[in-house]
């Protein structure tokens, strides 16, 4: 994890922080408006991949809801994840770090965040 240290202005934290909390809606906005912040780039692209985690993980949910108690203790359990995972994103968004959660850092890689 490292740190994108003080070179980073408020400006660009606060992009960085927005393309995170609004999900992929934030990350467009950011990607659209603000193409040369790279810190605010990165946090779009690892949003716009903890998406499609969180999507995919609900198809996932839905399915195995179907058996009576194991879907239902799944469900929460992944929901809590989701839910831990936004929040330090937050934090971590907020604190300059280069965060690289596994799974969803590994899709960002796929989908460009290396060729910022």
């Amino acid at each position: 994890m490292a740190k994108a240290g003080s070179a980073v202005p408020e400006e660009e934290k606060v992009w960085g922080l927005i393309a995170w909390l609004l999900s992929v809606v934030g990350a467009v906005i950011t990607l659209a408006l603000k193409p040369t912040y790279r810190y605010a780039k990165y946090w779009a692209y690892l949003s716009i991949s903890f998406f499609i985690v969180a999507i995919l993980s609900t198809i996932v949910v839905s399915i195995l809801s179907l058996i009576p108690i194991v879907g239902r203790i799944l469900n929460a359990l992944i929901s809590l994840a989701l839910l831990v995972v936004y929040v330090i994103g937050i934090v971590k968004s907020i604190s300059l770090d280069y965060w690289k959660p596994p799974v969803i850092y590994d899709l960002a890689k796929i989908i460009g965040i290396e060729k910022m």
